[in-house]
């Protein structure tokens, strides 16, 4: 049997091209919404566990590759991620991480939390606080994970004064990905409240008053 090809009229072929083109513009050109991380919510001076004011150095926080993107990833099944090209962090996750962990461990406890920076360049610390989470990630109205190792060491004789493995879960209130950054949210905090009950039993170390920002610090001159 033979197919015999109609020829497509120049007029209508035009019209279909110009379709294509619109439409084709049209997916490309709806713009991307952009997410943080937020600290926790802080009721007042209750919030905050009672201990010796200590300065900890925070070091960069690890990711694995899969989550270092700017795009937002999302759980679709059992061994299966999408991500989402029109919602994306508004800053390097890692980074966002530890700005989120260095601020709810101020509310939380009596620290200063201060980037980590090579010997001799960066204030004097009691203690070293290292994260690496293997796991951040939710599926649309389903549930958030988070898996992640931490660990704080003396500053002075790099002593391993704490380390645990936190795996921690929140539901996604909604099917959308403001929720799903909200329970990321949660569950940064929740990391946040466990090391700040290992920061509360610790040692008091150097024990340097705590100054709030703004004010000189002990080693400052008037």
């Amino acid at each position: 049997m033979k197919f015999r090809v109609q020829p497509v009229p120049l007029v209508i072929l035009a019209m279909m091209l110009g379709l294509a083109v619109v439409h084709g513009g049209c997916a490309t050109t709806q713009p991307p919404a952009y997410y943080l991380l937020e600290p926790a919510a802080q009721t007042g001076e209750s919030d905050r566990i009672r201990q010796a004011c200590v300065t900890i150095g925070m070091r960069p926080v690890e990711i694995p590759s899969y989550l270092d993107r700017r795009q937002i990833m999302v759980r679709t099944g059992r061994n299966e991620l999408a991500i989402s090209e029109f919602n994306q962090w508004a800053e390097p996750l890692k980074e966002n991480i530890s700005r989120v962990v260095s601020q709810n461990l101020e509310s939380l406890t009596c620290a200063d939390v201060v980037e980590a920076a090579p010997a001799g360049r960066s204030r004097p610390v009691d203690y070293r606080l290292q994260v690496r989470v293997n796991r951040l990630e939710g599926s649309l109205g389903g549930q958030a994970v988070l898996d992640a190792e931490w660990s704080i060491v003396g500053a002075r004789d790099s002593r391993v004064v704490a380390s645990r493995r936190s795996r921690l879960a929140t539901p996604v209130p909604g099917k959308d990905y403001a929720s799903l950054v909200s329970a990321h949210s949660e569950l940064v905090a929740d990391l946040s409240r466990e090391m700040a009950r290992a920061v509360a039993a610790l040692p008091e170390a150097l024990s340097r008053p705590r100054h709030e920002p703004g004010e000189p610090g002990p080693d400052s001159t008037r």
